[in-house]
């Protein structure tokens, strides 16, 4: 696979490379959209903030010391966002094998025909890419309830077996976009023209929206079982279950997305926008939980952050054998050392 996009780049003159930048000839149907590229650049606009607050927060609650693995995978996942939003903004320039067909093809000349294996290069990365950000999102969920703990109360086999079976699905998904098409460069050939398989690629819309389902339906059973063991108000574990439980959006979005790309006419327009819109959605939802601190008083008080506890003074000191408070786990405090005999101090009234 490495190889033969190798060859392909050496095989393009420093000619044709400048000409990508200029677009292909009036004979190419590129498609045009004067809200397209604004709502997209806007989208990861609207990404990139929220995983900044993120790391904001983070550095406020817990410091850089204190950063669990969900916080690493978050570069990850900003990394992917980045360069899916490079390929919408070449794409929509230069085109990809979608917007043609074969008897088109035939007649297109060798400068349009580079500048669209370009275009259908950078649209064939992005799936690696998009999976990315769905799958990083779904790790960072994970990885958040690894927070919760305790080998009192929590079962770790469920969490492992989820992790193994998410990180397979990813796998399986990544094998299926480099091998359904054959040879690997017929993903960006242009002539002669490929079969559906390598343009429209409608196996990937089914294999992602199944996988992706299956993985959100088995992570959003963990939560409410976990939170409603936990020390805490009534209505403050329903907030948190539907903060956690906001995944139902992402399964919405990602069935209407593969729909609306399945049933539309084939677009690059079409395919990125619905798929950069499944991302912000659950980016949003992903991150929400961890940035419950902005919403408290104790995160914009001067010096260190002492996150509220309960205001009955006899809980500074809890038993071992009770649960954890929810907020010394979402906002990055708890710790199952018995020992520590989970000692929570500096009460919400406390100055």
């Amino acid at each position: 696979m490495l190889f033969s996009f190798i060859k392909w780049v050496q095989e393009v003159d420093p000619t044709w490379r400048i000409a990508m930048v200029q677009g292909p000839s009036k004979l190419v149907p590129l498609e045009t959209s004067n809200t397209y590229l604004p709502e997209m650049w806007t989208l990861f606009t609207v990404a990139l903030l929220v995983v900044t607050i993120r790391y904001a927060v983070r550095i406020r609650t817990v410091g850089c010391r204190g950063f669990e693995s969900d916080d690493y995978v978050a570069l990850v996942f900003i990394s992917c966002c980045a360069i899916n939003m490079a390929v919408v903004q070449i794409t929509y320039y230069t085109g990809a094998n979608i917007i043609i067909t074969a008897e088109l093809a035939e007649t297109l000349p060798d400068r349009d025909i580079k500048i669209l294996e370009f275009g259908s290069l950078l649209e064939f990365i992005s799936w690696y890419t998009y999976s990315g950000c769905l799958w990083t999102l779904k790790f960072k969920v994970l990885c958040f309830y690894r927070r919760l703990k305790s080998h009192l109360w929590w079962n770790n086999t469920t969490l492992k077996i989820l992790f193994w079976v998410t990180g397979l699905s990813f796998v399986f998904l990544a094998l299926s976009i480099s091998f359904t098409c054959r040879p690997y460069s017929a993903n960006w050939q242009i002539k002669p023209f490929p079969g559906p398989e390598c343009v429209f690629r409608p196996q990937n819309f089914w294999i992602t929206v199944i996988f992706n389902v299956l993985t959100d339906f088995a992570i959003m059973s963990i939560p409410l079982p976990i939170i409603w063991h936990l020390r805490a108000s009534r209505m403050r574990k329903i907030g948190v279950s539907l903060l956690l439980l906001s995944g139902i959006f992402m399964i919405s979005l990602a069935v209407i997305r593969a729909a609306k790309t399945l049933n539309g006419k084939p677009s690059v327009i079409n395919i990125n926008r619905w798929g950069w819109r499944e991302i912000i959605v659950g980016t949003v939802a992903v991150n929400a939980p961890v940035l419950a601190p902005i919403f408290t008083r104790a995160f914009w008080r001067k010096g260190s952050y002492r996150p509220f506890t309960p205001p009955d003074p006899g809980l500074r000191r809890l038993s071992t054998r009770k649960p954890p408070a929810l907020e010394s786990i979402v906002f990055g405090h708890y710790t199952d050392d018995p020992d520590e005999g989970h000692e929570l101090s500096n009460l919400e009234g406390e100055e």
